[in-house]
């Protein structure tokens, strides 16, 4: 199933007409992104990872070599490459190879272990897989050869990085070859199949398209001024669709080039970007709060990132302001797998006012309506539950049920997010629609909650959620990871920081838990479900007595 219901459909013939006729859908697919930009610009520097510089040719010859050995071990056009590995070159050029190949990426971050591993090979069942032969404590190699054999599954090829293991091979080097290749697959076809961060629950198998990839590479390059001259940090994981943008697809779409990092280090990252000349930035907020500390007490360089394009988790407007501040604009936008990257995003260019309050612009081509409970439309800027439709959405699930369910006959899709969106097409999430506090009867959203706490200059994380309350069912409860100054006050400060910022008391915590990390996907995305089984550094009930209760409840 597609998120346009019928080809027949008058409406969806028309929309699909003005993608066309705007540009934003082209016949351009992802096999011939990297030789196609090999042949312009052959000997120009692709991206630089670990001191090795790669060009566009380089790069261009050894994604082919991998692509002709797949295609010699009998992969077939339609067939699924799992490529999960820690930041390294051959994640790149496993996934451009896969392409080139005629088959499906499939990046699986890292950090995933058997419970999510055995879901997504049983979903996905991958004719080659690609891991690593050690990280850490862990053989994810060996993981998957045994989750393979429970499963029954067996791929046509393994790969393994970083070491040896029987039954799994090295990955090719770059290397003059004359196997055919087949020939790419349509732009509509599946290219690219995503399992979802899985924040809240089981991964979810979303399916883009080509054409979906390449619209969010035409309004991000749009929205951003992006071109030649760019220069990209990819700080992010390689097996995940925000890491492989910004460090290969965005980049050859461009003509630019990028500098990857085998993982997020602040203070190298900060070298970094003064010695390369690094222009833009695109990740979650984390990322943005280590960043602006370090501008804040370095002092000046030649050089300064330009802009910082921040989503995946809340952005604090006071920490926008104290970007600017420092010389860094930052971007706010919104997006998901579902919608091949951002579907909303601010320019550096707009004013500073409606960047730090706002998730961005509408970008061309995409619709975001906000509804009522009953899926009817509400008046411009009124909160309610936002469906999406444009020629970024991703192709369905590949869980059928999970398809119909989030995608109607008229091809909206339901992320589960709430907000809303003015007259003039500025979006602002609000939270998820399940994302709340129930407070006897009194619905609010916690990333409301979550921006005042992180507007405290102490706070360096924080997360908040329902806890259990006997009288009113659900009650606020914060996990905050703290500098020594502030856990050394307590929570009064941090309550009265609320009250200040006129916060209604409904919405103060109830509950102050002080962590030593808040746990995040490899995305940077909250996740909430792991909150409870943290150990508390330390613990603060701030809950009113009861005759207190009842007078401000």
């Amino acid at each position: 199933m597609t998120t346009d219901p019928s080809t027949h459909d008058p409406a969806t013939l028309y929309r699909r007409a003005g993608y066309r006729a705007t540009g934003l859908w082209t016949d351009d697919t992802l096999a011939g992104l990297v030789p196609g930009a090999a042949a312009r610009h052959p000997d120009r520097e692709l991206f630089l990872f670990e001191g090795r510089r790669v060009s566009y040719g380089e790069f261009d010859r050894w994604t082919r070599a991998v692509a002709a050995d797949l295609v010699t071990r009998g992969v077939r056009r339609g067939d699924r490459v799992l490529v999960q590995l820690p930041n390294c070159l051959e994640a790149l050029v496993l996934q451009v190879a896969a392409f080139r190949a005629g088959a499906v990426d499939v990046p699986v971050v890292p950090i995933y272990r058997q419970h999510e591993m055995r879901q997504i090979l049983a979903d996905a069942r991958p004719a080659v897989v690609c891991s690593v032969a050690a990280m850490g404590d862990r053989a994810p190699a060996e993981e998957i050869d045994t989750l393979l054999d429970e499963l029954g599954q067996r791929p046509l090829v393994r790969y393994v990085v970083g070491g040896e293991r029987p039954g799994w091979d090295a990955v090719p080097e770059a290397a003059d070859t004359d196997v055919a290749l087949p020939e790419p697959g349509t732009p509509d076809e599946p290219a690219l199949l995503l399992y979802t961060s899985g924040t809240t629950s089981a991964p979810k198998g979303a399916l883009l398209s080509a054409r979906a990839v390449f619209a969010h590479m035409v309004n991000f390059k749009d929205i951003l001024g992006a071109g030649e001259d760019t220069v990209t940090l990819a700080a992010t994981p390689l097996s995940h669709l925000g890491g492989f943008v910004a460090a290969v697809v965005f980049p050859a779409f461009l003509g630019g080039r990028s500098v990857i990092m085998p993982g997020w280090r602040p203070d190298e990252a900060m070298q970094v970007i003064e010695d390369e000349k690094v222009t833009l930035m695109m990740g979650a907020t984390v990322f943005l709060a280590d960043m602006v500390a370090r501008y804040e007490t370095a002092p000046p360089g030649e050089h300064r990132l330009g802009i910082y394009a921040a989503a995946g988790a809340a952005v604090a407007p006071e920490l926008i302001d104290r970007a600017s501040a420092v010389g860094l604009q930052v971007a706010r936008a919104y997006g998901m797998t579902e919608t091949a990257g951002v579907c909303a995003a601010a320019s550096s260019r707009d004013p500073l006012e409606r960047r730090r309050a706002w998730d961005g612009r509408l970008l061309r081509g995409m619709e975001i309506q906000v509804v009522d409970d009953e899926r009817n439309l509400v008046p411009p800027g009124t909160v309610g539950q936002f469906r999406i439709r444009g020629p970024q959405m991703l192709t369905g699930y590949t869980d059928p049920a999970l398809t119909a369910e989030q995608i109607d006959a008229d091809g909206w899709f339901y992320p589960g997010d709430a907000g809303r969106v003015d007259a003039d097409g500025w979006v602002q999430m609000v939270g998820r629609t399940k994302d709340i506090v129930n407070r006897g009867g009194e619905k609010f959203s916690t990333m409301d909650i979550e921006m005042a706490i992180a507007s405290h200059p102490g706070v360096a994380r924080v997360a908040v959620t329902a806890v259990a309350e006997e009288r009113l069912g659900e009650a606020v409860g914060a996990w905050v990871v703290l500098d020594d100054a502030t856990r050394a006050g307590g929570a009064e400060p941090l309550v009265e920081h609320l009250h200040t910022r006129g916060l209604a008391k409904q919405k103060i915590p109830t509950q102050w838990h002080v962590v030593a990390e808040i746990p995040a996907t490899a995305s940077g995305k909250i996740q909430k479900h792991r909150l409870a089984a943290l150990d508390d550094i330390e613990s603060w009930d701030t809950a009113p007595t009861r005759t207190n209760e009842r007078s401000s409840a």
